[in-house]
């Protein structure tokens, strides 16, 4: 082999590993993503009945943030609901996915009224602290919005790194109460990162502290109304009411926090309630009752099993089945999280949310349980009725109509292409838990999904079928009837000439296509055969 050929070899090798180097530089480099995060991958397997996966964002330098997958039982292009934690009440991974809407129930039985049969489900712990999400140390809870949404960011990084198969779903966010803090700021986010900008559609803000100043200055009138408090306590609620909304006008946003999150005391002590629940209305009292912010507790006594404690539950049972290591406290900076949020949590949102309706096609729709008094609904729609946008004016001269379902009335709509507001009947801060029907039905119109084709849907549509086809031929024959009669009539007649043949009308259609019934007064308006006990 001459020199020259082994000189020319070297060359050629020498190049390919520089260009192998720049490519592992390059890479290096530009995956921004491995600089910022990993993804810790729990069991799959300790709770064997149903499919899940559930991980840790493990985020460098902040903590771990804990998400947990649920794929729909359906098909894989169904939509996902993410549900995001909020900053105070009970996490989502624990009350509303085992007391709610989640595939297991607290005696980790199958839920057949899961909405995992029409969705995927992702429980995302939002913030450092709370849930099974885990504080790096002490000095990172987070005090920025930006740092916290970016947090949201990675962890979808995460999440759709890991389950790839789910990227063409449609992405709709679902934020119950204060939860909106984040789903607000994370919508505008996604809409500006080109990954996810497709995939975000929608957004469910239930009962959310958007304008908390401005939606209490109804709430004097609210309880007088309900007969919670007479004129003078109603003057008491609105000087409050007026001293908060001055603290925010003058950006004191901290004082502001600090006497907003007095108003149950502030309710019954100096009002005259006495005994009010504030997040849910109807609830009876004893002027000893144990309450916490804005009455969250109620739904721990009224959701959960009096032999279950979440911390235990979570700890003791659902850490281990996950993988989750022992020192692992559920939940357990829930109250520094709290005081980390108190600059923020009193600024109003507003304009961030126009911001997506004026310049995004995300659909946004908010709902209100009409037994809460903190974001009651004559509140909420002093913002939501002045919502600066280009469709508003469409919006608010859209019908509002009526929620039937099972021929019960569940609530009221009013919906428009951009933005849709529920009244939501009998139910307080968290919808899903007192009124799933209706919050079930305002899922299902605005996500567009038919109801899964269960061996339950499938007997009500032959029922119906059944039903509808029995109705056709008893109107066939009512028309060969009224045929013979009217024949009668006319052979009498002939018959018998100057005299006429009354029908009696009780035996004879005498209705016209006028006067037929609405199908709205024979098939209930947004009724769903899927809806348990469902009639028609």
């Amino acid at each position: 082999m001459s020199k020259k050929f082994i000189i020319i070899i070297s060359v050629i090798v020498g190049l390919l590993i520089l260009a192998g180097l720049g490519v592992l530089i390059w890479w290096l480099v530009t995956d921004t993503s491995n600089d910022k995060f990993e993804t810790i991958l729990l069991e799959t397997d300790g709770l064997g009945q149903v499919k899940y996966n559930a991980a840790y964002t493990r985020i460098y330098g902040a903590g771990d943030i804990f998400w947990w997958f649920f794929p729909s039982t359906s098909d894989q292009s169904r939509p996902i609901l993410l549900f995001l934690g909020g900053v105070t009440g009970i996490p989502d991974s624990f009350l509303l996915n085992f007391g709610g809407i989640g595939p297991l129930d607290f005696n980790l039985n199958t839920r057949n009224t899961s909405l995992v049969s029409d969705y995927h489900l992702l429980f995302v712990d939002s913030l450092l602290g709370t849930g099974f999400s885990q504080l790096e140390d002490e000095q990172s809870i987070l005090t920025n919005l930006s740092d916290m949404v970016d947090n949201l960011i990675y962890t979808l990084q995460s999440f759709y790194g890991h389950n790839d198969e789910y990227e063409d779903a449609p992405l709709y966010i679902y934020a119950q109460g204060d939860a909106s803090h984040l789903a607000i700021p994370l919508t505008t986010r996604l809409l500006e990162d080109e990954d996810y900008s497709h995939k975000i559609k929608g957004i469910f803000l239930g009962n959310p502290i958007i304008s908390p100043a401005l939606t209490l200055t109804k709430l004097g009138f609210y309880l007088e109304e309900l007969a919670y408090v007479d004129g003078n306590g109603r003057a008491a609620i609105e000087e409050f009411s007026t001293s908060l909304s001055s603290l925010v006008s003058s950006k004191n946003f901290e004082e502001a926090f600090n006497q907003f999150f007095s108003l149950g005391e502030f309710i019954n002590e100096r009002a005259g309630a006495v005994a009010v629940n504030v997040g849910y209305i109807v609830e009876k009292l004893t002027r000893n009752s144990v309450r916490d912010y804005f009455g969250l507790s109620a739904y721990r006594d009224r959701v959960i099993p009096s032999d279950i404690n979440m911390k235990s539950f979570m700890e003791e049972t659902i850490a281990p089945a996950l993988g989750i290591s022992n020192d692992n406290n559920y939940d357990e900076k829930r109250d520094d999280v709290i005081k980390a949020f108190r600059p923020l949590y009193m600024e109003p949102t507003v304009d961030k949310l126009e911001n997506i309706l004026n310049n995004s096609n995300v659909i946004v729709t908010i709902f209100n349980g009409n037994l809460d008094a903190v974001s009651n609904t004559p509140g909420q729609l002093e913002w939501i009725d002045h919502l600066n946008w280009y469709g508003q004016t469409n919006f608010t001269n859209s019908e509002r109509k009526t929620l039937v379902i099972n021929k019960q009335i569940e609530g009221y709509f009013r919906e428009s292409s951009r933005l849709n507001f529920y009244w939501i009947n009998i139910a307080g801060q968290s919808t899903l838990l007192d009124n799933p029907v209706a919050t079930k039905k305002m899922l299902e119109r605005v996500t567009h999904i038919a109801p899964t084709p269960t061996e339950a849907v499938c007997k009500h549509f032959n029922e119906l079928r059944s039903d509808l086809a029995l109705a056709l031929d008893l109107k066939n024959a009512l028309a060969s009837c009224e045929f013979e009669l009217q024949a009668l009539r006319h052979q009498y007649e002939a018959l018998n000439p100057g005299k006429t043949l009354t029908i009696p009308p009780s035996i004879c259609n005498t209705s016209t296509d006028g006067e037929t019934k609405p199908v709205s007064e024979i098939i209930d308006v947004v009724g769903s055969p899927s809806a348990l006990n469902n009639t028609i």
